[in-house]
């Protein structure tokens, strides 16, 4: 671990970490929204039940989060539908059966009335009198509605009828495109992130995170090939990488060792091997088992620990030894921030978890010395015994899907959804030459000709065009020639940019009223007739 005193070794070079066109993770959240425009509106919040019904407990902060969500908008005056969906064989809480008897438990966590609502979603059937002041909605399990998971567009229509405002408090999901999370989106004045979804959006972002180095990540589970972009982006983001798991023996084949071939996954070796090189060219150290825990396959249950280089004929491996342990707690005191991702064991049925337990030791103890934990997965989040006074020690994902997709650079239409949140840390002194004088937008600005001669043609204003076709703003900015004025500029964004407040009549835009900058004069491209504010 010598070369990490070397300033050099953080240079950034070809395979270090950058964004890749990240700008759909700053969304619009509950907390900046302006509170007087809540009260009377339909807010339709999308739960995220496995808080309740997990066994994450109603003391977890999570669950405090999400609850916040809903009180919050309660007490803003807001009226309060819930969506939401659970398994009600799987569930651990055995008192949610039906919407019933989850809007009963509810209540006893909001204090409040929760009323549900049979059969399909929507408030079109739903008599307004019956809505007592202070009540909350609760829609029908969005399970039972195949809609849901189809994200078919006139499901969506009619679970957000009567609902102005949307808010997405279900962080877990924003891998997948639900009618409750993605279609929704389409028919609401606004679409915002909870408090819980920007906590865990904020932590999210962190796991990228460089700023505190050295950065070490321990990756288990199996896979390879299905993981690969996500590993070759922790490759060029980590400072050193340890290997668990069924994707240990990959590592150990690519470097060369002996490995039963029941265990190697024949069509990842070409990504195995470009890992392993990117990990030279930036001298980084790959880590792997060094022994196993194993199960003698003669049906003795007999169990064994034995060199991960050894003969293993006649064994299964079933989790990480004590002397690969040992490698783990004794390099762990030179890094700043850890990952750990996935399970520790080598058969995911296997109830034999000591591995997991002794590294969930490791990473408490890690923590408590100032270090960076981040907890991906339900068994690294198992393996920790939180305390009341020790939950914010660590960054916690359950769902390990989430992160995998991020980490493979894949947009997560969950979040992608929501409104983007404007501005987000853009330096406009930079974006414009004189960034006070009066501006000029250009909604759906295309390949940006029309302002760019606009602006040539009047430099005593700035003009902004907005377009939601990423192809086009590229190659826009990709052309525009240097020049020191510098009264242009294009930006990403969605056709329900939040930017003024009014209809424009001619393209029926809607224009919210929560402007992330001054300006003077709208452009509409769909007809090329300029209107006023």
């Amino acid at each position: 671990m010598g070369e990490m005193e070397d300033d050099t070794f953080y240079r950034k070079d070809k395979y270090s970490y950058s964004d890749q066109s990240t700008s759909y993770l700053h969304v619009q959240s509950l907390r900046d929204f302006p509170t007087e425009k809540l009260s009377g509106e339909v807010v339709l919040v999308r739960l995220d039940s496995s808080l309740i019904c997990g066994k994450l407990g109603p003391c977890s902060s999570s669950l405090e989060r999400a609850l916040l969500t809903i009180k919050y908008l309660c007490k803003a005056r807001a009226k309060v539908v819930i969506a939401t969906s659970w398994d009600t064989v799987q569930s651990d809480n055995r008192v949610i059966e039906s919407v019933g008897s989850f809007a009963e438990y509810l209540s006893s966590l909001l204090h409040v009335q929760v009323i549900p609502v049979d059969g399909e979603p929507g408030l079109t059937s739903f008599k307004q009198e019956e809505w007592a002041q202070n009540s909350i909605i609760l829609f029908e399990n969005l399970v039972n509605f195949r809609g849901e998971v189809a994200n078919c567009k006139d499901f969506s229509q009619k679970l957000a009828s009567g609902a102005t405002i949307f808010v997405n408090d279900s962080f877990s999901l924003s891998h997948k495109i639900l009618a409750s999370t993605v279609g929704i989106t389409c028919f609401c004045y606004a679409s915002l992130g909870g408090f819980h979804f920007e906590e865990e959006l904020m932590q999210l972002i962190k796991i990228t995170d460089t700023t505190r180095r050295p950065y070490i990540a321990i990756i288990g589970g199996s896979n390879f090939l299905r993981k690969a972009p996500a590993l070759q982006m922790l490759t060029s983001l980590c400072d050193g990488l340890f290997f668990v798991g069924k994707l240990s023996f990959q590592i150990m084949n690519g470097l060369g060792m002996t490995v039963p071939s029941r265990f190697i996954e024949r069509s990842a070796v070409k990504e195995v091997l470009q890992i392993i090189q990117v990990a030279r060219d930036r001298n980084i150290p790959i880590y792997y088992p060094t022994d196993l825990w194993c199960l003698k396959n003669d049906g003795s249950e007999t169990l064994g620990v034995i060199s991960s280089t050894g003969q293993l004929a006649g064994w299964t491996p079933v989790d990480i030894g004590p002397s690969t342990l040992e490698k783990i707690s004794s390099i762990i005191p030179s890094y700043e921030k850890i990952l750990w991702i996935g399970p520790t064991n080598y058969n995911l049925t296997e109830t034999f978890s000591v591995g997991g337990t002794q590294l969930g030791e490791i990473m408490e103890k890690a923590s408590s010395d100032s270090c960076d934990v981040v907890l991906v997965g339900s068994a690294a989040c198992k393996a920790i015994e939180r305390k009341t006074d020790s939950s914010s020690q660590y960054a916690e994902f359950q769902n390990a899907t989430v992160v995998w997709e991020f980490l493979k650079g894949r947009i997560l239409p969950g979040i992608a959804a929501l409104d983007k949140c404007y501005p987000y840390r853009i330096p406009w002194s930079t974006v414009f030459f004189e960034p006070t004088l009066p501006l000029v937008v250009d909604i759906g600005s295309g390949n940006g000709l029309f302002l760019f001669q606009m602006a040539k043609s009047c430099e005593s204003s700035n003009f902004l065009g907005l377009e939601m076709n990423e192809k086009l703003v590229i190659r826009c900015l990709q052309g525009m020639t240097s020049d020191e004025k510098r009264n242009f500029a294009q930006i990403l964004t969605s056709t329900k940019s939040k930017i003024g407040g009014e209809w424009c009549e001619e393209c029926s835009l809607k224009l919210s009223s929560t402007s992330f900058i001054p300006m003077d004069r709208f452009i509409c491209s769909q007809t090329w007739s300029p209107f006023c504010s």
